[in-house]
């Protein structure tokens, strides 16, 4: 209770110091709201006249407001998986770059470079196989006689099924 009585107390020290300040921005506020309100007045009513004659209006007016509801969920739950996917590709990236240069550490510079070399030639020639065989699987079906149609020309082995 005394915690609540300090507070207290420091919070009213606080306003009375800062009441100077903000007298004249409270003094805006109500004449501001003494000019505005005999205007917005008639529009109020006539909206709570409009609502008690067709409660259909209300239901819509809250379905609008849980789909708002709904949407600033969804983008943040967006926004947050936009940062964790982005966290963690830097993770990888920064993994990656270690792993680089602990080989390279490790192994010594010509050694590594070399095997990257044999590894990036040994995928080219993997790749090249593939093609070839696609390739002539494409050839075959066009040489027995199969007409495509107008897919001649496109690189897929099974355009013809089409």
């Amino acid at each position: 209770m005394e915690l609540v009585q300090e507070y207290a107390s420091q919070a009213l020290h606080i306003y009375n110091t800062a009441d100077p300040y903000l007298r004249p921005i409270r003094r805006f506020i109500f004449q501001t709201q003494r000019q505005i309100y005999p205007i917005l007045l008639p529009y109020l009513n006539t909206a709570a006249n409009l609502a008690h004659k067709s409660p259909a209006i209300i239901t819509v007016g809250i379905l609008l407001l849980f789909l708002l509801i709904a949407m600033q969920v969804l983008n943040f739950i967006r926004r947050v998986m936009v940062w964790w996917f982005k966290v963690m590709m830097r993770i990888v990236f920064w993994t990656v770059v270690v792993l680089l240069i602990s080989a390279i550490w490790q192994r010594g510079v010509e050694r590594t470079v070399g095997d990257l070399v044999g590894w990036g030639q040994e995928l080219s020639d993997v790749w090249w196989r593939e093609y070839r065989r696609w390739e002539g699987y494409q050839n075959q079906g066009s040489s027995q006689g199969r007409n495509p149609g107008p897919m001649i020309g496109r690189t897929n082995a099974r355009a013809s099924w089409r």
